[in-house]
């Protein structure tokens, strides 16, 4: 049986919500994550970090310590 993995949340309540970019005109695409109490806060907070970009929102989820510790490597093996 799986083991559960409680949700990142910081003590204001905001959750870690991690997301996939759409590709842009060059098919470029890419990976993030905001911190946020819900998702259309999350949504906001996107627009005012990243203006004029593309969320993929069907990707988009609130992870957990592993899934944040995994994208954290990922992006770090990404720039060696």
């Amino acid at each position: 049986m799986a083991k559960y993995e409680k949700l990142l949340k910081t003590k204001d309540g905001e959750y870690n919500y991690q997301f996939n970019w759409l590709p842009d005109q060059n098919g470029n695409t890419g990976f993030n994550d905001v911190w946020a109490k819900n998702k259309k806060e999350a949504i906001k907070e996107i627009e005012r970090r990243f203006p004029g970009s593309k969320p993929n929102l069907k990707t988009m989820y609130k992870a957990t310590q592993t899934q944040a510790d995994e994208m954290n490597r990922l992006g770090w093996m990404m720039t060696i």
